[in-house]
């Protein structure tokens, strides 16, 4: 039987039921002091905290009734690459799961190249259908689906203009409408979650500086809007945290389901966290340490296969 069971897909916001993650057991060990900016990392990592905490952090998931499956069981032709490729842990950033099938983004050159090779091989293992692929030459690296109507899409260093392009005109095909953001283009906002993430239906978190242009995309065209006003319309409230809180990943989370969160316990000054609250929010604190080397937080380790 395949993991996916023909069940998979984020879409609706509702509870987490299963996710995919990878402990780079092996790959973890080849980041040095002198090569750690080629992988992307702040600073080299200590392996056995390293590893400790993502198993801590699968144990949490685990403990809160999510199915946990580990990249590794479900690649073999590709193992070479799974395991010379830390970031692989970050599978967040690799691919999305919408209802329609999973989305491959093309990673960036340099210490993420072909991680979405294994990832690829790993669906394929697993019964996931495949969407949308890019094309060698493409730059894409994940976007964000905020319900079963919408989709977000933002142009960030880890992303090019002609894929953007190309992608916003397949998933026309697929969902009624697209928000476009155009971002700073610097590490801090590489990819959608690090400034924007639906916490409800009805509440989003943002760092609103970082849009520095919004566009509201659907078949009978684009129209420039104000994200916020724009959101306002729809009702939903969005609450905005502040550039440390930014910096930090005060937006990038995991929601077991609407309300119930778990961060990064750095993430969020007191008086956010008691706005949230105060809104119904629920945390579930995580305290890191040696998974601050990736750069990265726990939604970034975290493949959501399926919400139910």
């Amino acid at each position: 039987m395949y993991p996916t069971e023909n069940k998979f897909g984020i879409d609706e916001f509702r509870r987490l039921k299963k996710v995919l993650a990878h402990r780079p057991d092996t790959s973890i060990r080849l980041i040095t002091k002198d090569n750690y900016k080629y992988f992307l990392f702040e600073f080299q990592p200590d392996v056995d905290e390293y590893l400790q905490e993502h198993n801590k952090y699968s144990h949490l998931l685990k403990s809160h009734n999510v199915e946990v499956y580990e990249l590794s069981q479900y690649v073999h032709r590709n193992s070479d690459l799974l395991n010379r490729l830390p970031n692989l842990a970050y599978m967040h950033d690799i691919a999305v799961a919408s209802k329609h099938g999973a989305i491959l983004s093309k990673m960036s050159s340099g210490g993420r190249q072909h991680e979405e090779l294994v990832v690829r091989e790993a669906f394929q293992n697993m019964g996931m259908p495949i969407l949308y692929e890019f094309s060698e030459g493409d730059q894409f690296e994940s976007f964000l689906i905020l319900s079963s109507q919408t989709i977000f899409i933002a142009n960030t260093e880890r992303h090019s203009a002609n894929s953007i392009k190309k992608f916003i005109q397949f998933m026309l095909g697929y969902y009624e409408e697209i928000i476009y953001v155009e971002v700073p283009q610097e590490r801090r906002f590489m990819h959608a979650d690090m400034f924007c993430s639906r916490m409800t239906q009805n509440l989003i978190i943002a760092y609103l500086p970082a849009f520095l242009k919004s566009w509201h995309i659907t078949h009978k065209g684009q129209e420039e809007i104000d994200f916020k006003q724009f959101m306002k319309s729809r009702m939903i409230d969005i609450i905005s945290i502040s550039d440390d809180e930014q910096r930090k990943w005060g937006c990038s989370f995991v929601a077991l389901e609407p309300g119930v969160i778990i961060n990064y316990d750095i993430s969020l000054n007191q008086q956010t966290i008691n706005t949230l609250e105060h809104e119904g929010i629920k945390f579930i604190h995580f305290h890191p340490e040696a998974l601050l080397a990736g750069g990265g937080s726990l939604r970034c380790l975290t493949f959501k296969m399926w919400r139910e």
